[in-house]
């Protein structure tokens, strides 16, 4: 257990960071003075891209005035990667373009089906363009498959499922959720969201990019922004059957720009720096964990870059209460998550700042 104060977890993490990430990353020092704030409400890899990354952002320069014209080279990378024709995989500016514009074109032949609490920025984008979302609760703490086959209707347009789930981190059995693409693609496109998947315990043999592969109308939604660290540079890709990706690029104003796409090419592969970035974030997962336990509260064990923390006190309240304290989280809309709070993993000196916030935020907001 990790005695949880500013510079031991600083000291902790530093020890990991130069095991792992030797020539990757600077770890932060015990002297260094804390962040302005702790951005715990987002879930990206703190450290960033890697020095391979890094190179070709800064080689990238003398094309910095001319647009991404080709995009194949990325595109066959990430074919031969997933033995998928260059026709069934398209870029996006991150997945959160693909996500929105996909959910918005083809939810509007009637609704999305989606379950709750789950990752909802693209659902909401589509709510807002007049595209209804009808949501179905999870049970215990998991999407719910069942009960999602049961509330498809003739009038459902897409199902949307996200694994690892965001905020709860759980995932799902691949059997069963390969069965349920499977069945339910027949007559209802479904999209299925890894941002996360590089962290699945057998990324490669827990993907549903197989049934792409084999010719069901299912969408795999991937990003370069988690684990990768470019959030920022805004890369990210989609698997799918060649006319859904003709239907992604009519729907696209931009085209990639430089330094992401050369980012991306360099990063793609690179198990020595996914390596250490994975086993690092589990590590921010426990120190997590660990400010948790000791402050009594209960949370769900994450396959994300986050923790989903039930604080047993008005999430709004929490939200407010750490942010005096210059600590962000994130709160979703669910009605049987009403206490719960999601924290990202953050760096070891944003980590530090949220274990001296927390107590403070629980004296002062009453339990409900």
């Amino acid at each position: 257990m990790l005695h949880l104060n500013r510079r031991s977890l600083i000291q902790s993490a530093s020890l990991l960071t130069s095991a792992l990430w030797a020539g990757v990353v600077h770890p932060a020092r015990a002297e260094d003075p804390p962040p302005a704030r702790a951005r715990l409400n987002v879930t990206e890899n703190p450290f960033g891209p890697s020095p391979a990354a890094r190179a070709a952002i800064a080689g990238c320069v003398p094309q910095a005035p001319y647009y991404v014209e080709d995009e194949h080279l990325l595109r066959d990378r990430i074919g031969q990667q997933e033995n998928l024709e260059r026709e069934k995989v398209a870029l996006s500016n991150g997945s959160l373009d693909a996500l929105s514009l996909l959910s918005t074109d083809i939810g509007r032949a009637g609704h999305i089906l989606a379950p709750q609490p789950t990752y909802a920025t693209h659902l909401n984008y589509a709510q807002r363009r007049g595209v209804a979302v009808r949501y179905v609760p999870l049970a215990a703490h998991a999407i719910d498959l069942r009960a999602m086959r049961r509330a498809i209707t003739p009038q459902t347009a897409l199902v949307y499922i996200c694994n690892p789930n965001n905020p709860t981190g759980h995932m799902l059995r691949h059997q069963e959720l390969l069965a349920f693409c499977r069945d339910v693609s027949k007559t209802v496109p479904v999209i299925v969201d890894e941002a996360y998947f590089e962290l699945l315990p057998d990324a490669n043999g827990m993907t549903i990019a197989p049934l792409v592969h084999s010719g069901h109308d299912v969408i795999v939604a991937r990003t370069f922004s988690k684990v990768y660290g470019l959030a920022g540079l805004r890369i990210g890709y989609i698997l799918a059957q060649a006319p859904r990706v003709k239907q992604l690029y009519s729907l696209t104003t931009t085209s990639r720009n430089q330094a992401g796409f050369a980012a991306a090419v360099a990063s793609l592969g690179d198990r020595h720096y996914l390596d250490g970035a994975i086993a690092y974030l589990k590590d921010c997962r426990q120190m997590i964990y660990d400010i948790c336990e000791k402050n009594g509260l209960s949370y769900l064990r994450s396959h994300g870059t986050f923790v989903y923390v039930n604080t047993r006190r008005p999430a709004r309240l929490m939200e407010q209460a750490l942010a005096q304290r210059n600590v962000d989280i994130r709160v979703f809309e669910a009605p049987a998550y009403q206490t719960w709070i999601r924290v990202g993993t953050a760096t070891p000196a944003e980590l530090a700042m949220f274990g001296h916030a927390l107590p403070l935020a629980l004296k002062e907001v009453p339990k409900t």
